[in-house]
């Protein structure tokens, strides 16, 4: 008997660290009856070469001629977190999707300084010849969008930041006043340890995802609860295949983004988006890029900082409704 329960437990253990990702994601999320997100593959792509070093992986899908809508992503995610609303520009428009350098498919980074990633961003739309595209970015693809914006001021025909900060993001999220205070003597102590031990932090990840810790994580970060199983679940496989050494990089980079004294620069017609309940980026941080660009306009969705997918038919009647105002 006792070996017969020993034996149950050790496989329970097992399949529970293998697969623990399905039931904590059944748990933990709603019934939200959007379209299940999956891998999606572009007609074409290509590899972009930039000056600053960095090699970047873009996709390109949608009618030829028509209007390019460039979609840029944030940190530890890939263009395949776009899936909802490629679905719904794709017919419309010609989709230019970036990884951001070492995440999807781009290959490790020179640089993850917001300003050079501004200056792939400007090597992308020469070598693709792009002319008056719009930019939509979220998160850190939001932030390279303003830095390129306030740049190249009377390039793109319009902008939609997504859940962005306008300076240190350390300094918009939820309690920011601790993340301010544990910055310099423990965060970036963190993350430069990290970036020197990338095996054992990409071990830890795989298994985590696995066993749905980082599901957990994931949840309480970037959902605000109304995402469905398969959302969280696609979401987090996305994080846990960034390399935790890019990721830290990325992280000790945006401690060092500030556009305050640049939002008026940017003259591009600017949709900003919030969510009610985004831990990572405060709606005020939104509402403060909007009233301070030149023609800016604020629009606020249900949902946490991953309201592409978790309320993706919201973001994409509001992305759709600006877009239809700056033909």
């Amino acid at each position: 008997m006792k070996p017969t329960l020993k034996t149950f437990g050790l496989v329970s253990a097992g399949l529970f660290l293998a697969f623990g990702r399905y039931p904590v994601s059944w748990l933990v999320s709603s019934r939200n009856r959007s379209a299940k997100p999956a891998r999606l593959r572009a007609s074409n792509r290509l590899f972009i070469k930039s000056p600053t070093g960095n090699t970047l992986h873009v996709a390109i899908e949608g009618p030829e001629g028509a209007q390019p809508l460039v979609l840029i992503h944030g940190l530890n995610g890939s263009l395949q977190h776009w899936f909802y609303q490629r679905k719904f520009l794709g017919d419309s428009y010609r989709l230019i999707l970036i990884d951001l350098p070492g995440h999807g498919k781009s290959p490790a980074p020179a640089s993850l300084a917001v300003k050079d990633l501004c200056r792939d961003l400007a090597a992308v739309v020469s070598q693709l010849s792009l002319e008056k595209p719009i930019l939509y970015g979220h998160s850190l693809g939001a932030m390279t969008v303003m830095e390129y914006c306030s740049s190249y001021p009377d390039v793109a025909k319009g902008i939609i930041l997504q859940h962005c900060s306008y300076t240190n993001p350390y300094t918009t999220c939820q309690a920011s006043w601790l993340v301010e205070y544990l910055q310099e003597p423990v965060i970036r102590p963190y993350l430069e340890y990290s970036k020197k031990h990338p095996l054992m932090f990409r071990i830890l990840t795989r298994m985590n995802y696995m066993n749905g810790l980082s599901l957990l994580l994931h949840r309480y970060i970037f959902f605000k609860g109304e995402q469905s199983a398969a959302q969280l679940r696609f979401s987090s496989r996305i994080a846990a295949f960034c390399p935790p050494e890019v990721t830290a990089e990325g992280l000790l980079r945006c401690m060092d983004f500030d556009m305050k004294g640049k939002l008026s620069k940017i003259k591009a017609p600017c949709m900003v988006i919030g969510a009610v309940d985004d831990r990572l980026t405060r709606a005020y941080a939104g509402k403060h890029i909007a009233k301070n660009v030149s023609r800016g306009e604020f629009a606020v969705v249900e949902g946490g900082h991953m309201s592409l997918l978790e309320h993706s038919d919201k973001v994409n009647d509001l992305v759709g409704g600006f877009l239809n105002r700056i033909k």
